[in-house]
Order: C-alpha cells, then sequence, then structure tokens
C-alpha cells in the first residue's frame, strides 16, 4: 500500500497547521480540542500584534526585525488588539461551549480567524513565545501542546507588566474556566521558592533574544512568582477562601470567631491601596479578602465593601473615594493608604472627621511594613491627635514575627502571605471584639509563625 501524503494523513486526523506548531497532541491521555487550540493560538498572536507594536519604540534597532510584523499596519496590529480584548470579555459559557465543539453563540469567524488569517507570524523560534514553550515542553514532556501555549502565553503578557491588571487577569479566568493550566504546577513541574524560581530564570533568560521588555534572571523569577500566585489563586489551589478556611480551623482563632458571631450586623469600608486588593501578584491572598471570607462563616452579617486604588494615598483616597463610602454609611472604617506628609494627613483627618459625624468609627494600623518602624508612632502625631481616629497596634507584632525576614516581596514593595496571616489574624480579632487598640501581654505572647505556604 503506498504511503498516504503527510497532508492527508493530517486531513485524517483533524488536525490543522498554524505557524508551523499546531498538531493533534494527546500524550497525556487528553486529546485536545481543534477549538482549543485555535483559541490559546489566536492569543499569541494578538499578544505579539501588541508587543510588534511595543518594539518598535522599546527595542533596540537590532532587535526589531524580530519584531516587524510585514503586511500588518499600526491599524490593523491595533484592530488586533482590540479583538482580543473583546474576545476575552465574552460570555464564558460561551466560550467553554464553542470550545467543545457544542453549539454556541461565540463569534468564531469575528474573533478566531480574524486574528488566526491576519498577517501576524510568530514563527520566530527565538521570539520569547516560543522560547518559554520550548522551556515547558522540556519540563513537561508529556502535557499536550495546548496547555504548554497556554502557560507560554500567560508569560508572553507577564513580560509586559503594563497589562497585569487587565488583559492578564481576563487570561487567567478564561484559562482557568477552560481547564487549561494557569501555573506550571500543575504540569508537574515542582517548585514554590524564589531560589528555585532564579535557577529556571538564569535558563530561560540565556536563551532570550533582545526585545522591548526586561528578559533578566531577576525579572523572569519575578514572572515565575507571579504565575505561581496568580495561577494558584485562578485554579482554586491557594486562594483567600483556602486561607480563611485554614484560619477558622486554627485553635489560636477559636475565641476570636466565638465572639465575632456576638458583634450582630455592621457595615465594614476597607479604603485602601494595593496591601488591601487581591490582584496583586506578592500573595495568593490579600488580608482584607481573608477576612471577609471568614466572616461569611463566622457572622454572615457583617457587610464590607472595598474602596480601593493601587498606590492610593490619603489625598487621592478624599478625592476619588471617600465620599462614595460616607454614602455607603459604614459602621466601621479601616484606612491602609500612605498617610505621609501635611497634605495627606490634612486629607485622612478631613476623613476622619466626616466619618466620625455620621457614627462611624474610623480605625488605622499603627504600622505596614519594615519601612513605618522607624517612623514616628501614629498614635502621637499632633494632627491624627485631633481626631478620634483609632489606631490598632500591630507593630510589635510585625517587628517579633520569626517570618519578618520573608514579609517583603521581590519587588522589596509588597507584602507575601506570612505578612497577610498575620494581618488577618488581628484584623479579624479587631472586629470580632476579641482585642483592643492596644496589644497586651498575652497578644504578644501568640505564637506568631504560619506554617502556611511561603514566598
Amino acid at each position: 500500500m503506498p504511503k498516504l501524503p503527510v497532508v492527508f494523513l493530517l486531513l485524517l486526523t483533524g488536525g490543522c497547521v498554524l505557524n508551523g506548531r499546531h498538531q493533534i497532541d494527546s500524550s497525556d491521555g487528553e486529546p485536545a480540542s481543534s477549538n482549543l487550540r485555535s483559541f490559546v493560538e489566536a492569543n499569541i498572536k494578538a499578544t505579539h500584534a501588541y508587543q510588534a507594536l511595543q518594539a518598535k519604540t522599546l527595542a533596540a534597532e537590532p532587535d526589531r526585525k524580530r519584531w516587524n510584523v510585514s503586511g500588518a499596519s499600526e491599524e490593523k496590529l491595533n484592530r488586533l488588539i482590540e479583538l482580543q480584548k473583546e474576545m476575552l470579555s465574552q460570555p464564558i459559557e460561551s466560550i467553554l461551549a464553542w470550545s467543545k465543539g457544542e453549539p454556541s453563540k461565540f463569534n468564531e469567524k469575528k474573533y478566531i480567524r480574524a486574528i488566526l488569517n491576519s498577517s501576524v507570524s510568530v514563527d520566530d523560534p527565538k521570539l520569547p513565545v516560543n522560547v518559554w514553550i520550548s522551556w515547558f515542553k522540556e519540563k513537561s514532556p508529556k502535557a499536550t501542546l495546548v496547555k504548554v501555549e497556554s502557560l507560554a502565553n500567560l508569560q508572553q503578557v507577564i513580560a509586559e507588566v503594563n497589562r497585569d491588571g487587565d488583559l492578564l487577569q481576563d487570561l487567567f479566568r478564561v484559562y482557568s474556566a477552560l481547564h487549561l493550566p494557569v501555573y506550571f504546577g500543575q504540569l508537574g513541574i515542582e517548585a514554590s521558592s524564589d531560589q528555585e524560581f532564579m535557577i529556571f530564570a538564569e535558563d530561560i533568560s540565556s536563551r532570550m533574544p533582545g526585545g522591548p521588555y526586561n528578559e533578566s534572571p531577576p525579572v523572569i523569577r519575578m514572572a515565575f512568582r507571579k504565575m505561581y500566585n496568580w495561577g494558584r489563586r485562578y485554579s482554586g489551589d491557594r486562594d483567600k477562601v483556602v486561607m480563611a478556611n485554614e484560619l477558622l480551623r486554627d485553635p489560636a482563632m477559636h475565641s476570636a470567631i466565638t465572639k465575632a458571631a456576638t458583634v450582630g450586623s455592621q457595615r465594614v469600608a476597607i479604603i485602601g491601596h494595593s496591601f488591601t486588593m487581591e490582584v496583586h501578584w506578592a500573595t495568593p491572598g490579600s488580608f482584607v479578602p481573608v477576612v471577609s471570607e471568614m466572616m461569611k462563616n463566622a457572622n454572615p452579617k457583617m457587610q464590607f465593601k472595598y474602596f480601593q486604588e493601587g498606590g492610593m494615598d490619603a489625598a487621592r483616597a478624599y478625592e476619588n473615594v471617600y465620599h462614595d463610602a460616607l454614602k455607603w454609611h459604614p459602621d466601621v472604617v479601616l484606612f491602609v493608604v500612605m498617610d505621609e506628609g501635611p497634605e495627606n494627613r490634612k486629607a485622612l483627618k478631613a476623613m476622619v472627621d466626616g466619618f466620625t459625624k455620621i457614627g462611624a468609627k474610623c480605625v488605622m494600623f499603627d504600622s505596614l511594613w519594615p519601612a513605618d518602624w522607624d517612623q514616628q508612632p501614629k498614635k502621637t502625631d499632633p494632627v491624627l491627635l485631633k481626631t478620634k481616629l483609632n489606631i490598632i497596634e500591630v507593630r510589635e507584632l510585625l517587628m517579633s514575627s520569626p517570618d519578618k525576614d520573608k514579609f517583603l516581596c521581590l519587588d522589596s514593595v509588597h507584602m507575601t502571605e506570612p505578612w497577610h496571616v498575620l494581618m488577618a489574624r488581628e484584623w479579624f480579632k479587631y472586629l470580632a471584639g476579641a482585642r483592643t487598640n492596644e496589644l497586651d501581654a498575652k497578644t504578644l505572647a501568640l505564637p506568631s509563625k504560619t506554617t502556611m505556604t511561603r514566598n
């Protein structure tokens, strides 16, 4: 019997060739959907379109050729970028049904075909996304190609940094819902420490070409940390719910949990910067949403509402969120904002005075991170002394914690999981009436070392 042409064999198996990579790959026992692979490939191409535009101004002259997209004007590249955003915003039920070949309202022609049929090419094996594909495949040779590509696409976007808070989060959300891996542990690549990530990063960095983004080992190590914490959050392997349940089972929290049930109905507003927000990559869960999750079990009558912005100081909080928070009529207001300088102290005083007038109790921690430890204590500040701001003491707990050297994450600004666990304990106890503003000897004697996974 004569051998069939290779092209005919591909047609028989239902495969398609896209940029020389697409093929049927069921080596881990899960035949990949052709639609699913097309979805990931489209995201890779659209991401490359965005990065090709970036390379025009950010890449060194010798490296720009690799990022050139022949036949695609700036207008066409921007159109692909917008299509990707719109595609990721489609109802996840529609995308999931379409990926399985089931009836769906997802418009394949408008999104997938338009992106894949564009002149954008990612054939160059030295492009970062292909370096990532090669590396993940080496580390997990049994993984299907679509799973490897989904991780490579996430790392492709992580390199940009400036789309961390929107498009990247959409990718994590959609890929997780499509049952694609969102961190390397799901492919059996075992690593969790920054030391292990640095070993990986040095290997990958040595393979990277020049381009519009920093691909040095420290930056790639941070990319691994981002993927690890965000991926575990989106997969549910470790998120605010897991952290809350662990604290609810902690015998040291039993008394506070019992007291929380007696507090009754309260509205709690949090006016805070990134330390209170769930989107940051430094920890699987911030202490604020962790405590909110705990209260769903301990006291469901307690309501929480967040008024948050990254990098927010008191002056910006007064301008951007204070009036909305005031309209909500909270019973308790927690401030986690930068308050250095006369303008910020003036704004903080104005907010505290405003909330106090409507009967709200205003609270603020005396310290958040090591840089605060040498500052003037807030409870002795002459401006704040004129307000009814309650200062919750945690500084001594933070300074005496055996985990304090692990508090700062790789960016030397944000806090890792051990810090958030300690702060979640104290914030929960305060809301439950299990501790006062001041620390007592009993509180200081409690073990503060966490046994949870650390960065």
